[in-house]
């Protein structure tokens, strides 16, 4: 959603009044974008690792066919979507994207990609636009030793489930997740907290004490 214009601080809030944890963990960082709001839908992609067949001695799949799921060739566009990719814990000795893929990534139009792990090729990093938010950088990739498991349902960051549809925030803050549930009743109350917060803040620099106005007001 275009001109969303809601803090990440505020929402995480809103989601704490629902008994929900939508932060995702401050391991992960912008490595592109570095300025830049962005919001939309989230598109999953889940990952495993790989582990033998139940039969050993069968042929395997290639590690193209085990991993060619993660360029999403089910979508011709994705204006709206934020990619999401992630395999339960953070992956940082594998990379779950690199230059070419988030190259692609951009071209379909995705409003940023959020990485679960590690990501390589750091040169073309500098070169994108879009924002790209992961834990650390790596040569290695993920062929061989993981696999994608499905797209366009949910994967895991950390211990966050992250559904297709949900909502992906991302600001100078970090990346919160809102359940597309509650994305209608998080933005409301997130906009009236701001606008309570932005008349706290009015106060504050006219000279009133800060202790004073949240017991009158109630929030902080």
């Amino acid at each position: 959603m275009k001109g969303l214009n809601l803090s990440t601080s505020t929402i995480a809030d809103v989601l704490d009044a629902y008994g929900y944890q939508g932060s995702l963990t401050s391991r992960l960082t912008r490595r592109s974008g570095h300025g830049r709001v962005f919001c939309g839908t989230a598109y999953a992609v889940r990952w495993a690792p790989v582990r033998k067949g139940h039969m050993i001695g069968e042929p395997q799949p290639s590690t193209w066919e085990q991993v060619r799921g993660f360029l999403v060739p089910e979508l011709k566009q994705a204006a709206g979507k934020v990619y999401v990719a992630g395999a339960g814990p953070l992956v940082t000795d594998a990379a779950l994207a690199g230059g070419l893929s988030s190259t692609y990534f951009e071209q379909l139009g995705f409003e940023g990609v959020v990485l679960g792990g590690a990501i390589r090729d750091a040169e073309a990093l500098g070169t994108l636009q879009i924002p790209v938010v992961c834990s650390n950088l790596i040569p290695a990739d993920t062929q061989g030793c993981f696999r994608v498991v499905e797209s366009g349902a949910s994967c895991v960051i950390d211990n966050l489930v992250i559904h297709t549809g949900d909502w992906i925030v991302s600001d100078a803050n970090g990346t919160v997740v809102i359940p597309a549930a509650l994305f209608h009743e998080v933005v409301d109350r997130g906009r009236k907290i701001e606008a309570l917060e932005e008349q706290i803040m009015k106060r504050i620099r006219q000279g009133e004490r800060l202790p004073e106005i949240i017991d009158q007001v109630g929030r902080i």
